[in-house]
């Protein structure tokens, strides 16, 4: 049954204002009668409300009183009256005695006729259909206003619960609480809160696009979850209790109005979320540039931002495989790639959380940088790096392959360059050597590999101007003195084990290497002119397996 009050949510009524007998609209309102005539009593019954512009007694307070009481006795509902019309103001004596009998006299704006309004009312009180459409509408109106007036999730979640009648719940895309309504703080509502989230993270994928279920505790009552659209790639869910028997008029488009006003709020919290999270790669790119030059300030902004001090520190840099035409296509379009990047940056926040470790995710350029950090970096947590990468490749939803660089650990935020370029330098490993999808530890690269990496032109000459004419031996002499010269450095300069290695006399030995120093202007003793004659051996042997290789 509606009242007087439910009718404020139509056209030609929103405006209206109560100027007397405000304790009588929970009033039942049942049909509504127009009319001006002095005998409209005779055709008025219980549950009727009054439209009129008060001509029948603009002139007779007492017959207007007269009416009033009349209709008390009946039962009706209330009066609606274009006030200005004929009157400046409600009589006085009028005022106090609805205010008495707690009934109702509604002043309707001018601009609305009383047809008008008529049609509204009558259209809101018999056609069940459109009274839920008018409450969602109005709904959806309360929650816009609270939205433009800066109202937070938890008191729209309020709201919604007290116009619902019903507990309810906003869930984020993992099924963790974001507000709740009143209710679930009761005692005997907190266990069945938490078996719904059980629930709901049971399957999320079909709670994200809206479910209804029944608990344990609860079976004969219902639980719906509705899909609330985000910035997201997946949905936050509303989630009401007992939905399938809503009181009347409250229906499911209402709460769908309700969502959308709540999908707003969360896209506007995400937007400033993601203007801190600017600020957050701002500093992250200062760190890395070597740009913050304070350690009181590396400190304090570190720690802003989850990094302690105290704790070794190791990053992990991950980045999209761009291999392959769907993603040279999706090149074409900004918007598709900054998605991709969005989606990528949630995923492994999600795995972060999930995992519960001590960790704070960047991006720098096309890198996601986490630096995750440990009281003490041993064998152990080097295993629960590797897993936490491990299931992050395992659960990542999308249509490209991740891969990871891995740094060594540091024991100071001020290094956290150094361990994010090696990372770096992991993934680049990677791609160098054509693989996808891969996980890479940095490795320090040894003399052999830094000296692969230098120009063969520089190499050469180095090797050259170091052997002489050792370099490219002619003659078995050479290749005697050659091998030699090997096995000596490798016994630590000492004749007896080269003579032994080689199978030759003591003085052989000593022979070979008196010669070998008078051709190279050295002391194989020295330690300068040994470094020197080390590294061109091994230069040496790149540049002869790069010559077998060239001439296969």
């Amino acid at each position: 049954m509606k009242t007087v009050n439910d009718l404020f949510i139509l056209e030609g009524m929103k405006k209206g204002i109560v100027l007397a007998g405000h304790r009588g609209l929970t009033r039942n309102v049942q049909f509504v009668n127009i009319s001006d005539t002095p005998d409209v009593i005779n055709f008025l019954a219980e549950s009727h409300l009054l439209l009129t512009t008060g001509y029948a007694f603009k002139d007779d307070t007492e017959k207007f009183c007269e009416l009033i009481k009349q209709m008390h006795d009946l039962n009706c509902s209330g009066i609606v009256i274009k006030i200005s019309r004929f009157f400046h103001q409600l009589p006085p004596e009028v005022k106090l005695l609805a205010d008495e009998l707690a009934f109702p006299i509604i002043d309707l704006p001018t601009n609305h006729t009383l047809g008008e309004v008529s049609r509204h009312i009558l259209n809101y009180l018999n056609d069940h259909e459109a009274e839920q459409l008018y409450y969602a509408l109005h709904v959806q109106k309360e929650f816009s206003n609270m939205l433009i007036k800066g109202y937070s999730l938890s008191a729209l979640l309020e709201q919604l619960g007290y116009l619902l009648a019903r507990p309810a719940l906003l869930l984020n895309h993992r099924g963790e609480k974001i507000a709740q309504s009143h209710d679930f703080l009761k005692e005997s509502m907190k266990d069945i809160k938490q078996e719904i989230l059980q629930k709901i993270k049971e399957d999320l994928l079909v709670a994200r696009e809206g479910t209804t279920f029944s608990i344990p505790s609860r079976e004969h009552q219902s639980v719906t979850t509705f899909p609330v659209h985000t910035k997201r790639q997946y949905q936050s869910m509303l989630v009401i209790f007992d939905s399938l028997t809503l009181p009347y008029p409250s229906s499911q488009m209402a709460i769908e109005q309700a969502g959308n006003v709540i999908s707003f709020t969360i896209v506007k919290e995400q937007a400033i979320e993601e203007n801190s999270r600017l600020l957050k790669n701002n500093f992250f790119a200062d760190l890395i540039e070597m740009k913050i030059h304070s350690d009181e300030e590396i400190f304090s902004r570190s720690n802003y931002y989850g990094l302690q001090k105290s704790m070794e520190s190791v990053c992990v840099v991950c980045t999209i495989d761009a291999q392959g035409d769907i993603y040279e296509t999706l090149q074409l379009y900004e918007k598709k790639v900054g998605e991709l990047h969005n989606s990528v940056y949630d995923q492994l926040e999600d795995e972060i959380i999930h995992e519960n470790l001590e960790a704070t995710l960047f991006t720098k350029g096309k890198y996601f940088a986490m630096i995750l950090q440990f009281p003490k970096y041993s064998e152990g947590e080097i295993n629960t790096v590797t897993q936490f990468v491990e299931n992050i490749q395992a659960n990542f939803e999308g249509d490209f392959t991740l891969s990871f660089g891995v740094s060594h650990s540091v024991p100071s935020l001020k290094e956290i360059p150094t361990a994010y370029h090696e990372a770096v330098e992991a993934i680049l490993t990677g791609y160098e050597q054509h693989l996808k999808g891969f996980i890479k530890f940095y490795k320090t690269s040894d003399l052999e590999e830094l000296l692969k990496s230098l120009p063969r032109k520089e190499i050469r000459a180095l090797y050259v101007n170091t052997l002489k004419s050792l370099a490219y031996p002619k003659t078995n002499e050479e290749l005697e003195l050659v091998k030699t010269i090997h096995a000596f450095l490798d016994s630590q300069c000492e004749f007896s084990e080269t003579s032994r290695k080689l199978f030759v006399h003591r003085n052989t030995v000593k022979y070979r290497i008196e010669k070998a120093e008078e051709l190279l202007n050295c002391s194989l003793r020295d330690p300068t002119d040994s470094l020197a004659i080390r590294v061109a051996l091994i230069i040496g042997s790149i540049l002869k397996e790069e010559d077998e290789v060239s001439s296969q």
